[in-house]
């Protein structure tokens, strides 16, 4: 009798075992295969970060390029401004303000992380140190952005008026068969925009500013091919990105 139960209480807790150790190797498949599912997701997302990168360091390299040439022209402005400077042809004057008006305006794409945010799959994102760069980009574009938010309004609002006034507006007849139209030409006369102390003033302070957002916009540049490198090295990728 007591051989028999001692029996049975064996087979008991042998079959326990299997049971307890079914279900966790079938919890162990379940999370490996979770797991597996979720790589697959991060592998996609990364991919599409990627692209989304490269398009964004192209653009803000763009926008660089546009801050360097107003930059130049602004400076070479200045330097011709002042009662001692020689006078400025109105090609010439007209080329430099056509430079330092230039648009300075910076899209970048961000519906890819703006998806994965949205969605919650950032967690997905395994490396710390990415996931983190990824939470902290748009605040970086929202900064530099401000700024050039801020160049089209003051450029709008201040600057464009007060060169106007040195802009003659002149209305001209053109024929074109048996059809006359009126046409306005603009005439820029340089030498008072040159002595002028107001907006010499105007264009310091304009370029001031536009020096500093071309350091956040390098700064952004820097975040850019940083986030381009881990993601090559998450996906063990032999692309250039510097």
């Amino acid at each position: 009798m007591d051989s028999t139960s001692n029996r049975s209480l064996q087979s008991y807790i042998q079959e326990g075992i299997v049971i307890v150790a079914s279900i966790l190797v079938a919890f162990a498949i379940d999370a490996f295969w979770a797991r597996y599912q979720e790589s697959r997701v991060e592998e996609r997302i990364l991919l599409e970060l990627h692209d989304e990168f490269e398009s964004s360091r192209e653009r803000i390299l763009g926008s660089i390029a546009e801050l360097d040439r107003s930059l130049s022209a602004s400076a070479t402005l200045l330097n011709h401004l002042g009662p001692a400077t020689a006078d400025l042809s109105r090609e010439a004057a007209e080329d430099l303000l056509g430079e330092i008006l230039w648009g300075n305006t910076l899209e970048v794409p961000s519906s890819v992380l703006d998806s994965t945010v949205a969605s919650g799959q950032l967690r997905l994102i395994t490396n710390n140190r990415l996931r983190k760069a990824l939470s902290d980009w748009p605040s970086l574009v929202a900064d530099v952005r401000e700024n050039h938010d801020w160049h089209r309004q003051a450029t709008d609002e201040a600057f464009v008026p007060y060169i106007a006034k040195f802009i003659a507006v002149r209305t001209a007849v053109v024929s074109s068969g048996y059809l006359e139209s009126n046409r306005s030409t603009f005439n820029l006369d340089p030498a008072p925009l040159q002595r002028d102390p107001v907006f010499e003033g105007l264009l310091s302070w304009r370029a001031s500013r536009q020096f500093a957002t071309h350091l956040d916009s390098t700064v952004l540049l820097s975040a850019a091919s940083e986030v381009l490198v881990m993601i090559e090295h998450e996906l063990d990728l032999d692309l250039d990105s510097s």
